[in-house]
């Protein structure tokens, strides 16, 4: 397949806009250590919708969606607001996935002060934990099967509202639990559901064949999706040799209208610019027909956010 990607649309399923003066973002503070993904210290700045598009130069962005930064404020409801105010004065962004604790008796509450923005179109839960303690944005493991989390999940269903999770591989039969016993509930996994490539130093062992059997659970689950975006978790260069078996088998196991792409700016670019990823995407689906790549760089995320 040869495309001309400057010619096709990409609707962003993931990124990040902050302004450093207006929430606390305590992981982007000077003296906050590298993270993760590595050293953020070209990140540690105020990054806003000018430079954001201006990442993306030479390609045909249409939309965006932004996807809660951790900003740290008392009350994350002012994210949401100022993201909208944002939008009106900028055009960016599209569509708008606010933090919720679900687990909150009052999440109910907080979410319909979300929704009062008209760009809300999700939350996004943080559970992820997994044994050997690598990951642990959750304080607990089997959040997904809390009945109180459950509970939290009810209302954004009765909201319209959509669930972004942050999940490790062990978590996928939780995800495919959640899927089954709510099947209005529209899911999309961030992140690939972050696999670890055990060929790499930061590799776990069994990781990727957890993920794959997880993945396998998710696939008569047509309430699930997945982005392919923070895909430095597999390997920060995004080598494609590296990254493609991981995106073609969720492509054939999903299908590409449920596969979209996220860039995960600006984290992600701290390793592969947006333009690269782009085209590394491109060179991994080679094969496979352009309408794939285009619901993937587009169509996908343009219907799951009403975009």
């Amino acid at each position: 397949m040869t495309v001309d990607l400057s010619q096709v649309e990409i609707v962003d399923a993931h990124h990040h806009l902050w302004e450093l003066g207006r929430f606390p973002y305590l992981w982007l503070a000077p003296n906050a250590p590298p993270a993760r993904f590595g050293d953020h210290t070209s990140i540690k700045r105020n990054y806003l919708p000018a430079e954001y598009r201006a990442d993306f130069a030479g390609f045909n962005l249409r939309g965006s969606v932004h996807v809660q930064a951790n900003c740290g404020a008392n009350d994350p409801v002012a994210e949401t607001k100022w993201l909208q105010s944002l939008s009106q004065r900028t055009g960016t962004p599209n569509a708008i996935v606010a933090e919720v604790d679900l687990c909150r008796t009052d999440a109910p509450q907080l979410i319909a002060r979300h929704a009062a923005s008209p760009l809300l179109r999700g939350v996004r839960a943080m559970v992820a934990w997994d044994a050997d303690g690598r990951w642990r944005f959750a304080d607990r493991p089997g959040i997904l099967l809390d009945p109180a989390f459950r509970r939290g999940t009810q209302a954004l269903i009765e909201c319209n509202l959509s669930l972004d999770l942050v999940v490790v591989p062990s978590q996928l039969t939780e995800v495919a639990d959640l899927a089954s016993a709510m099947p209005d509930l529209r899911i999309v996994i961030n992140h690939l559901g972050q696999p670890e490539s055990g060929a790499d130093e930061s590799g776990q062992a069994g990781n990727e064949d957890i993920w794959y059997r997880g993945i396998e659970k998710l696939k008569p689950h047509e309430n699930v999706f997945i982005k392919a975006s923070g895909l430095w978790i597999i390997d920060k260069s995004w080598r494609p040799d590296r990254l493609r078996p991981f995106v073609t088998h969720v492509l054939a196991t999903f299908g590409a209208h449920r596969v979209m792409y996220g860039s995960n700016l600006p984290v992600e670019k701290v390793n592969t610019p947006a333009a690269v990823q782009i085209r590394i995407l491109a060179e991994i689906l080679a094969d496979f027909p352009i309408d794939d790549l285009q619901k993937i760089l587009s169509d996908t995320a343009k219907e799951f956010y009403r975009i």
